[in-house]
């Protein structure tokens, strides 16, 4: 099942954000087990990629992006700060639920990663990212990409390890021919301390932010999706040419991503 939803040129703020996502099981799974929040209204977009037996996965992300859909309550317009407090608050109580559900079903094993970006509802040129796991948010910016997330992983915390101390077992130990390597060290649900990493961040006009589960990243590597996000064309446009070329590349997991363009300001 493929699902691809446009909301374009909504400006109740300063800067006009276009915002496009797609999700799709991919060409190998039966089960797309991602799941995505879009509110270009009130500026709030999510990535969660689940996992565990039975409808386990499935569940633990919507609930997740669910949870996350509470922050823009209209009661909840506070400033980035609130936002971010009710997020975590949210997330927490989450983390519970997946757990008193797998233990209910009897789950070795259920949970999501996350991938969180939130607009200050104040000010358009402030946000944060809050992410577990190794979904990602990228910045798109003057023709650079950057990853604004840290992939919480076993083979991404010996990549981080081999930077600071250069060696060839941390570096085998952390590439992602090793089995290991994509083994969370956090996420949603399976542990009973939730721990996030949250992150502010500027907005400039032009900004563009890609927020995308695994099954995206480890398609495309981060030059060829630097080099499709500067090509011309529509948010709309950008986001199939991706989808093609995760597909031409095998799309051997469930792939999701939300695109989110920021435009000038008056």
């Amino acid at each position: 099942m493929r699902l691809l939803r446009l909301f374009r040129r909504f400006r109740p703020h300063v800067l006009d954000v276009e915002a496009v996502s797609l999700t799709d099981c991919g060409l190998v799974r039966k089960e797309n087990q991602d799941a995505f929040l879009m509110r270009t209204r009130d500026r709030l977009f999510c990535v969660a990629d689940g996992m565990g037996g039975g409808d386990g996965g499935a569940l633990a992300s919507q609930w997740t992006c669910g949870a996350l859909d509470e922050v823009a309550r209209p009661n909840r317009r506070g400033d980035l700060r609130e936002r971010m407090e009710i997020a975590q608050e949210s997330l927490k109580m989450v983390n519970r639920k997946i757990r008193e559900y797998a233990h209910m079903r009897d789950y070795r094993q259920m949970g999501t990663t996350v991938a969180f970006l939130v607009f200050d509802p104040h000010n358009d040129r402030r946000a944060a990212v809050c992410h577990a796991g190794d979904s990602r948010v990228y910045r798109f910016r003057g023709g650079k990409l950057t990853l604004l997330t840290k992939d919480h992983t076993i083979g991404g915390e010996l990549s981080r390890i081999a930077v600071d101390r250069v060696g060839d077992r941390a570096m085998k130990l952390g590439s992602r021919a090793n089995p290991l390597s994509h083994v969370l060290t956090r996420a949603i649900g399976p542990e009973r301390e939730l721990k996030l990493e949250w992150r502010k961040i500027d907005v400039r006009p032009g900004d563009a932010y890609l927020l995308c589960s695994d099954g995206v990243h480890d398609m495309l590597s981060d030059e060829q999706i630097a080099q499709m996000l500067g090509e011309s064309g529509t948010p709309d446009t950008l986001v199939l040419r991706l989808d093609d070329a995760i597909r031409a590349a095998g799309a051997c997991d469930n792939y999701t991503m939300v695109y989110v363009k920021v435009g000038g300001g008056e």
